[in-house]
């Protein structure tokens, strides 16, 4: 072999699982890029951008009224906060009476239920308004167990049914209250609940968080679950999908998707490495308004895995399913605590918790991109890693820039655990006007990055003015000698 053409033209595989190999377009590493809408080119993800609300405590959970359109978001120092229609502002509505911590909420036959670790509240629908003062029962219903990490609540066969600990409660239509309703092994606590509309399915962890964990069938009827299936990973959380359910569970997790008595490996959570675990809070899945699995990451632990949402799945049966980091936090580090995220009126909300203890929800704003995105290649060594090569040419092909955009292009060798400061490719619409009206850009003079056996790309991309606009990279491509000719000393 002499001449190599390594190209970059798809990125819709998504993160691969080692730095080597991975499916076809797939890369190692991406932050803020879309991977999915146009499968041919690389662009910027929309923006999360924080949402003006006076939070004093994280906010584990948020609900959409069904008939109103209103966002309700529910907080760990007991207060409720309201945005009407999911368009106006943010309001404080109520605040618990003993500021207790708001695990979850459900709207369920005419009333907006939320749940404390030992008590069901609730107010009618008829009555969210500005102000509830003197429309909320508090302690509407008492748990038995109490439990102070999860309440995960689903409607089936038009009763309500909310995961306490060891016990799933229910409650019916007419206000019948049964707090043990269902028992399950007793070290245990239900993390999630679904359903396919003919078993209730609740995921399990065992109370000491210890790599084990459990799915339960039940039929909603008998006094005992028909089936159980054991993981020998810590479950997270889970949501239903189109065939089975998707499950986080490990302490490195993995995602997973369950049907019957299975639990079939999808992707391992990336860059989470040596002695780093880290959990997810029973709220941190959702959907995206292009039905694409959402994945809040992390409730807790320390690892290097970006913080805010991740997206696993694929626009039509053409691709493969993909994981991909599209929307850090509004703050964008590596600390922040995920708690919820939520789906409303086709916009993505996320709340988080910043390590200095400050609150905030952010939205994904469909109408603006990412400051910056970037993706970074797998390791390319052609036929043998032991070859010297030499890198003759760099071309990137892409849609002409607009104003404020710009696209770099850095290489480094030999599994260098740093990036060069400067780009061997630049195309910068404010800085040089020769870039303004171009659609290609090439390098074939002596490449800064001279000999190597090993060589990365990372591909940088910046929005354009106020993030209005995004640069589209379509092609990356270097004419590689496999052959050079090397001394002997």
């Amino acid at each position: 072999m002499g001449l190599l053409d390594w190209t970059q033209s798809k990125f819709y595989g998504g993160y691969s699982n080692d730095k080597f190999m991975g499916i076809a377009n797939s890369f190692r590493y991406g932050k803020g890029v879309e991977i999915r809408k146009n499968p041919n080119s690389l662009t910027l993800a929309n923006k999360p951008e924080a949402e003006t609300i006076p939070l004093t405590g994280a906010v584990n959970a948020m609900v959409t009224i069904q008939s109103t359109g209103d966002v309700i978001a529910f907080c760990s120092d007991g207060k409720i906060f309201r945005n009407a229609t999911g368009a106006g502002t943010w309001a404080l509505v109520y605040t618990d009476t003993g500021s207790a911590s708001i695990l979850n909420a459900i709207e369920y036959n005419d009333y907006l239920y939320w749940m404390t670790s030992g008590n069901l509240h609730r107010i009618a629908v008829a009555n969210i308004d500005a102000a509830w003062s003197g429309d909320v029962t508090e302690d509407y219903k008492a748990f038995l167990n109490s439990n102070a990490n999860a309440h995960p609540a689903r409607e089936f066969a038009n009763k309500l049914y909310i995961g306490d600990g060891a016990n799933l409660a229910e409650l019916d239509s007419l206000g019948t209250w049964t707090n043990d309703k269902l028992p399950i092994f007793g070290d245990e606590e239900i993390r999630s609940i679904t359903t396919d509309g003919t078993w209730i399915k609740l995921y399990s962890r065992r109370s000491n968080k210890i790599d084990y964990g459990q799915k339960y069938f039940w039929n909603g009827t008998s006094p005992a679950w028909q089936e159980r299936k054991p993981i020998n990973q810590m479950i997270h959380c889970a949501i239903e999908a189109d065939d089975g359910d998707y499950v986080v569970a490990g302490q490195k997790p993995y995602l997973y998707l369950s049907k019957g008595l299975t639990f079939a490996k999808l992707k391992r959570l990336p860059l989470i490495t040596g002695t780093q675990k880290i959990t997810l809070s029973p709220n941190s899945l959702a959907y995206t308004s292009d039905d694409i699995l959402a994945i809040g990451i992390a409730e807790s632990g320390t690892a290097d895995i970006g913080r805010g949402v991740w997206t696993y799945g694929k626009e039509d049966n053409n691709y493969p399913d993909s994981l991909n980091f599209d929307y850090p936090t509004s703050n964008d580090n590596t600390t922040d605590i995920i708690n919820c995220v939520h789906l409303s009126n086709g916009e993505l909300y996320l709340s988080w918790k910043t390590a200095a203890n400050a609150y905030g929800i952010d939205k994904i704003n469909k109408a603006k991109y990412a400051t910056t995105g970037s993706v970074h290649s797998r390791v390319f060594y052609a036929d043998r890693a032991t070859k010297e090569k030499e890198a003759n040419s760099i071309k990137a092909a892409f849609n002409a820039l607009a104003a404020g955009e710009k696209i770099e292009i850095f290489l480094r060798k030999d599994l260098a655990s740093s990036w060069p400061a400067s780009a061997e490719i630049t195309v910068d619409y404010n800085a040089d006007e020769n870039d303004r009206s171009i659609y290609s850009k090439e390098l074939d003079t002596a490449l800064a990055i001279g000999n190597f056996n090993y060589l990365e790309s990372k591909i940088v991309l910046t929005a354009g003015t106020n993030q209005g606009t995004t640069p589209e990279l379509t092609e990356l491509s270097m004419v590689v000698d496999n052959e050079i000719e090397t001394s002997d000393v």
